[in-house]
């Protein structure tokens, strides 16, 4: 099945008929609820709110809901919420996670603690970003947007690898990754120009393997065809793109707050690399947003 719309995500999600059991961490607010309740209504999900029991069944009766229709996981407080997260998906009874009303850092102290977390053997826990943009051609995924501040070659082959998986679970077969930079040429005293031409070789080496990697290659030339043909690079990633992979979390950062604020971006996000997927937005986001990221988890958890 191949998602070529974000629109049609949720009723995609709808049709593939097979509810996912999803936890949400920290549920105890109305907000954090909000698009949690409606995707167990759409029949996306069954729910497991984890938090104060209390305040989240409140939440429940107010919004007009059965209580009895969710599995209610009372904590005393948000780290603890966290562990009994940890504790239903190495149980095998989660397909994956949302986050709620707490904090990005204390979530994932929890989620990465290498004793006792739920980091993938070998994987790197990154957001990727799936986007559209009504003046791209197709939908692409963008990472890493918020995790990984500096990474290193080896990192950055992960977060790669992170958005290829992502990719082939919406049914594209064969990414084509752009590993940006500010130019396409190596330059010693630019270092993203040097990781991305370490990793090309790597692809060319077939050390990385379905997929199409080209870098560096600047942004413009990754997503327009005319540029590409105005400056004569040739490369079949030129100008369609499916993966955009930063140098860094600033460039990440600018780059998806930059398309988000001053284009008509509709976007759905998920952290990969843990033994399922999270669903991550932002607390204040609309649930809008948050649904379509629930629609993707939906389809591409295992």
């Amino acid at each position: 099945m191949k998602i070529t719309d974000l629109e049609t995500l949720i009723s995609v999600a709808k049709a593939a008929g097979v509810r996912k059991r999803a936890a949400l961490v920290a549920a105890h607010e109305e907000h954090a609820l909000e698009a949690v309740l409606v995707a167990q209504r759409e029949g996306l999900i069954d729910a497991t709110l984890i938090g104060d029991a209390a305040r989240i069944e409140e939440l429940l009766r107010e919004a007009g809901e059965t209580v009895a229709n969710y599995r209610i996981v009372g904590t005393p407080d948000n780290e603890t919420s966290v562990q009994a997260a940890i504790e239903l998906v190495n149980e095998g009874t989660v397909d994956f996670l949302i986050k709620g009303i707490l904090e990005t850092a204390e979530l994932m102290k929890g989620l990465v603690n290498k004793e006792t977390g739920i980091v993938k053997e070998g994987a790197i826990v990154c957001p990727v970003a799936l986007l559209q943009s009504p003046l791209y051609h197709k939908i692409f995924a963008l990472a890493d947007v918020g995790i990984t501040l500096y990474p290193d070659v080896d990192k950055k082959v992960r977060i790669l690898k992170n958005c290829v998986w992502m990719m082939q679970r919406i049914g594209v077969a064969t990414p084509k990754v752009a590993l940006l930079g500010a130019v396409e040429k190596v330059n010693p005293k630019m270092p993203d120009t040097v990781d991305a031409d370490a990793i090309k070789q790597m692809y060319l080496n077939g050390e990385i393997t379905d997929c199409i990697v080209e870098g560096p290659i600047s942004l413009d030339l990754a997503i327009d065809k005319q540029a590409s043909a105005i400056k004569q690079y040739d490369s079949p990633v030129a100008g369609d793109a499916d993966v955009l992979i930063v140098p860094d979390v600033v460039s990440g950062n600018l780059l998806i707050k930059g398309v988000g604020f001053f284009g008509e971006m509709q976007n759905a996000d998920l952290v990969v690399g843990l033994k399922v997927p999270l669903v991550f937005g932002s607390r204040g986001g609309p649930a809008e947003g948050k649904l379509r990221s629930i629609a993707l988890a939906v389809l591409v958890s295992e």
